[in-house]
């Protein structure tokens, strides 16, 4: 098992390897980024389609984002709404306030949920990898399973 970064990145390289297939995720391409100092692994779900981006790098903190793209129809707001609500709860952590939950009791390094014109991402940042698997349980959770679909109240706090 790989126990540092550099072991990490070697490992990363032996695996991800472009045109193989890795836990369902077909390896699309590798590249370096020598202003991070990282190989960036860009790579696709086969059964959904969604696309993952792996830097494998000698930073400290272990990073994970989800991002989508959410094009607005209008200037009403909804998805920084949206983005507000589904971090009130979900089915596997159904409290009131997750997040701030997690500011108080995780050893994050950087959390946040942000919408941009185009798309919203919920990123987080530790050092501790258990923590990052913590933070990535809650935030993945939320996204795809959020209180709102049976409590709509949130939704409506929100706006």
């Amino acid at each position: 098992m790989p126990t540092t970064s550099t072991d990490l990145r070697a490992a990363a390289a032996a695996l991800l390897v472009p045109g193989t297939t890795c836990h369902g995720f077909a390896v699309e391409r590798c590249e370096t980024v020598p202003e991070l100092d990282s190989d960036a692994y860009v790579l696709r779900h086969t059964a959904s389609g969604a696309r993952l981006l792996y830097l494998a790098c000698d930073d400290e903190n272990k990073a994970f984002a989800i991002g989508f793209k959410t094009p607005p129809a209008d200037s009403t707001g909804v998805f920084h709404i949206l983005e507000h609500s589904v971090l009130c709860g979900s089915a596997k952590f159904p409290v009131k306030e997750p997040f701030v939950d997690l500011i108080k009791s995780s050893m994050q390094t950087f959390l946040n949920a942000m919408t941009y014109p185009d798309k919203t991402i919920y990123p987080v940042a530790t050092t501790n990898e258990q923590d990052l698997f913590k933070l990535m349980d809650v935030f993945l959770d939320a996204v795809f399973n959020p209180a709102i679909y049976t409590k709509p109240t949130i939704f409506e706090q929100e706006g």
